[in-house]
């Protein structure tokens, strides 16, 4: 039985090894969670063509859709014309109601060589300021330094905490220093990376570190007794109701 009570738990896509993946009924099913003790969710917005944020982790619909479009390439009414196994593509505006009970998300902002950054900063902009997700407890993650570079400029959104993702020992070697460069309050690390003295020296740089994406209880036991702050999981209620 693990002691997760001062570990933040977070549902992986909404908790997407027990519902579809960032659909209303993934969130859904989250929100339900939070009252045996899931913290919040992480999940995933990339920009459509027309400059709407949509709730989607892949760069194109073939997995998903078994359309072989990118979300790049389709406005929101194509793009919500798709079907994910019979359920609909999302837009970020749709879920905020789905998110308030929570106190710790975070929504990952998706990148690629495509990227309009001008565009992505105005739909952030219009998305997180002045609308109910100003009142949510977001932090924004990335891998991509330019995008948190630009982040910290921005007078509008520079005060939304910000996490940077770590996903090779490479990047991990230099992650400390590059976090707090880029005005990064935390760190996001693949799991497999991390070891004791990585959350040492993160916490001695005042950085918790989240964990992504660990679905094995005796690794999970493991980043719990290394005081890590937050794991994120693909099945919280194998967690939350057998602990």
């Amino acid at each position: 039985m693990i002691n997760i009570k001062n570990t933040r738990l977070l549902g992986h896509r909404g908790a997407r090894g027990e519902a579809l993946e960032n659909t209303f009924m993934g969130f859904q099913h989250a929100q339900r969670l939070n009252a045996h003790g899931l913290t919040g969710v992480e999940f995933d917005v990339q920009l459509s063509a027309d400059g709407y944020l949509i709730v989607f982790h892949d760069d194109d619909l073939a997995r998903m859709c078994r359309q072989q479009s990118r979300i790049d390439q389709l406005s929101m009414v194509e793009i919500q014309r798709q079907r994910q196994f019979e359920h609909q593509i999302i837009p970020l505006a749709s879920i905020a109601s789905l998110l308030s009970n929570f106190t710790h998300i975070e929504l990952e902002i998706k990148t690629h060589s495509r990227t309009d950054y001008p565009k992505l900063m105005r739909a952030l902009t219009h998305s997180l300021i002045d609308s109910p997700f100003a009142n949510l407890p977001i932090a924004l993650t990335s891998f991509d330094m330019e995008l948190h570079a630009r982040l910290q400029r921005s007078k509008l959104l520079m005060h939304i905490p910000r996490g940077l993702l770590i996903e090779t020992p490479k990047a991990l070697t230099t992650a400390t220093n590059t976090a707090l460069q880029l005005g990064c309050s935390q760190l996001g690390i693949y799991y497999p990376l991390i070891n004791q003295s990585i959350i040492e020296r993160s916490h001695r740089y005042g950085l918790p570190v989240s964990a992504w994406t660990v679905n094995d209880t005796d690794i999970i036991e493991q980043l719990v007794k290394w005081q890590t702050d937050v794991i994120i999981t693909d099945f919280p209620s194998h967690l939350l109701l057998n602990s």
